[in-house]
């Protein structure tokens, strides 16, 4: 069940009106009940591992309470996730590891395909979260299993995130939450803008950078350099309409989750840039694996080598294959750089330009299909063949008004994010008449009907991260 699909918005609207109808004692069942429902249609096979990583979770955070010798707590708090990490690292790597032994010793190991279980990835480090809070006290054990239970399958982040931490939704799940028309105005606002990113943005641009990424020995030159820069632009309006439709189904609820975007392709530093993109996966390993590691307290050397392994780690994290491996690495080789030097230029945008491109040529390597893909894109994107411009553009699949509609549509977006650096658009919205703010509704509405893009033979299209 897709967030943009018309299943989830009538499970939405169907949870809405159950959640508000019943009194405040019990809205967390049902949102359990959804939760688990949500989880299952999109994958009940797996319900299982869900149910089991949250009980070992659960009852690793009221052992790690009630057991007051320290040492015997790190043994509890290790068994804990270590129980939750093998079963990422059975799911999610082990045919990699077996491919790669294949490789190395040219031998024939086989087993049957494993399938990863959806969100595994987003609710296995949101578990982790938890025992991890208690051990540190930075959080109160959850002795209601259900509610705990709920805190780890939420339904608008289970898949993709945003991964919440314990000690900032723990307490949410505990709190009265009344109907509140202003938080559902947000939320609303919040989800559409979302759905118009997606939809008339993020989709539109996946099919062009799809027909030449899965295509590539047919395009040379500019068509394979035009749909490197449009994939920076993809996987940002994907990943953050996501993160915007589920902040804003939350917020309908009356529940806060992190803003996991803050206009990314405005930072001015590569260091920058992981402050605002994807923030609730960069928060995560540096408050769970960069500062366990001694973070920057060690010296130079240790701080360089910590953060080569964070981001070695993050690549593997987004997938089991070398393409992702290599685009972790060559952030961590641009964040070791940036801090050993620490030399930028005095023009803002020469920095947020040079940042940008850093950027896009990692992204190279995550959106290829295999490294080899990769250095063919590397080694033919600047072979430029200045004669008939027009129909090399023409065969990435775009037409005029397809263009016309991406470039209106992303200076929209980007128009708002710039008010945002200083202002909150939102909040500006909301201080203008009624007139205004349904006259915006409507042309969100109106666009994602009338522009967004459907194909040929249309499903909807997955995001991009849902597989990770």
């Amino acid at each position: 069940m897709l967030f943009n699909s018309l299943q989830f918005i009538l499970f939405f609207v169907v949870v809405f009106v159950l959640y508000y109808a019943i009194c405040d004692k019990y809205r967390y069942i049902v949102l359990l009940i959804a939760s688990y429902l949500f989880y299952g249609i999109a994958n009940i096979k797996y319900l299982p591992l869900l149910v089991i990583i949250t009980l070992i979770t659960y009852f690793g955070g009221i052992l790690i309470k009630q057991i007051s010798v320290k040492k015997q707590k790190k043994i509890i708090l290790l068994l804990t996730v270590v129980l939750c990490l093998s079963f990422l690292l059975y799911f999610k790597y082990f045919n990699f590891l077996l491919e790669s032994i294949n490789y190395i010793f040219l031998s024939n190991f086989s087993i049957k395909k494993i399938i990863i279980p959806l969100g595994l990835s987003f609710f296995c480090l949101q578990a982790i979260s938890y025992p991890i809070d208690v051990y540190r006290k930075d959080v109160e054990v959850e002795k209601n299993i259900f509610r705990y239970a709920l805190f780890v399958s939420f339904f608008p982040q289970i898949l993709s995130g945003p991964i919440g931490k314990s000690k900032e939704m723990l307490k949410q799940f505990r709190e009265e939450h009344k109907f509140n028309i202003d938080n559902v105005y947000s939320g609303f606002m919040i989800a559409i803008f979302g759905y118009f990113q997606k939809i008339v943005i993020a989709d539109l641009l996946a099919y062009g950078v799809n027909n030449v990424y899965n295509n590539l020995h047919h395009f040379s030159g500019l068509p394979i350099l035009i749909v490197v820069f449009m994939y920076s632009f993809q996987i940002y309006f994907d990943f953050a309409s996501y993160s915007n439709i589920a902040r804003g189904c939350a917020k309908m609820l009356g529940y806060d989750l992190i803003n996991n975007f803050n206009s990314p392709y405005f930072a001015d530093s590569i260091k920058n840039f992981w402050s605002r993109w994807h923030i609730s996966l960069s928060t995560w390993f540096r408050d769970y694996l960069y500062f366990p590691l001694g973070g920057n307290r060690k010296g130079k050397i240790r701080t360089c080598i910590n953060i080569m392994i964070v981001f070695i780690v993050s690549g593997l994290w987004h997938g089991a294959s070398y393409t992702y491996i290599v685009w972790g690495l060559l952030h961590g080789i641009f964040q070791v750089i940036d801090r050993l030097i620490n030399k930028k230029s005095n023009i803002k945008i020469l920095n947020i330009i040079f940042t940008f491109l850093l950027v896009t040529f990692a992204w190279i390597f995550f959106r290829a299909n295999t490294i080899n893909d990769a250095f063919y894109v590397l080694n033919n994107m600047f072979n430029i063949n200045f004669l008939n411009i027009k129909s090399q553009i023409a065969s990435i699949g775009f037409d005029k008004f397809d263009l016309l509609v991406l470039i209106v549509s992303m200076l929209i977006v980007f128009a708002i994010e710039l008010i945002n650096q200083k202002r909150n658009a939102l909040k500006i919205l909301k201080k203008r008449p009624v007139f205004v703010r349904y006259m915006v509704i409507l042309f969100l509405i109106f666009s994602i009907i009338v522009f967004g893009y459907y194909g040929p033979g249309f499903e909807e299209s997955q995001f991009i991260y849902l597989g990770y």
